[in-house]
């Protein structure tokens, strides 16, 4: 007898869901939470990196390469880091959005601490206020693997992931990163 009124009361509410649902778009309220503003705080990861090689894909153009890149950077505001990398850089020709993938590896100044991370993004490129500048603003993820010392100072890192943007000069192949922690 009740198993009867619970299947009856979950078809009536069924039932009603299906008349309350909303058929088209303009009937669906996205003002909440999609328009909403997400701060994400300080960054934990500041990074400056200069490019020391870059090796075209295909054609010899700056639109698909690979790249290496070494630079400095800190964590948490008071943790100095040196850092090197490499990764792949294709640019989409039907609309100028540009993937990268690859891994950079982070260094303690001053000790044998390291962590690698993976990372991978998408871009485009920024040309409205200097059309012969080639500035690329690049959104992605990071994801940390674990440190060489296991309770070291980089241990906080360890299978995290990270999210963060990015600036690329195209013309200095400076690139200036700034991550958050996702938890």
């Amino acid at each position: 007898m009740l198993l009867n009124q619970l299947e009856n009361s979950i078809g009536q509410e069924q039932q009603e869901a299906k008349v309350e649902h909303k058929s088209t778009i303009s009937d669906v309220n996205f003002s909440y939470p999609l328009n909403s503003t997400i701060n994400l705080g300080i960054p934990f990861l500041i990074q400056y990196d200069n490019t020391t090689s870059v090796k075209s894909l295909g054609s010899a153009s700056l639109d698909n390469f690979i790249i290496t890149f070494a630079g400095r950077g800190i964590l948490n505001g008071t943790m100095k880091y040196n850092d090197n990398g490499t990764g792949i850089f294709l640019t989409n020709h039907a609309d100028g959005t540009v993937y990268q993938k690859g891994v950079i590896e982070l260094r303690i100044e001053n000790s044998s601490e390291s962590i690698k991370t993976t990372y991978e993004s998408l871009g485009i490129p920024i040309r409205q206020q200097n059309p012969d500048k080639h500035l690329l603003l690049d959104s992605g993820a990071m994801f940390f693997n674990t440190s060489s010392a296991e309770d070291g100072k980089l241990s906080f890192l360890n299978n995290k992931v990270g999210i963060y943007k990015d600036l690329l000069d195209r013309d200095m192949l400076n690139l200036t990163t700034f991550a958050w922690e996702w938890n």
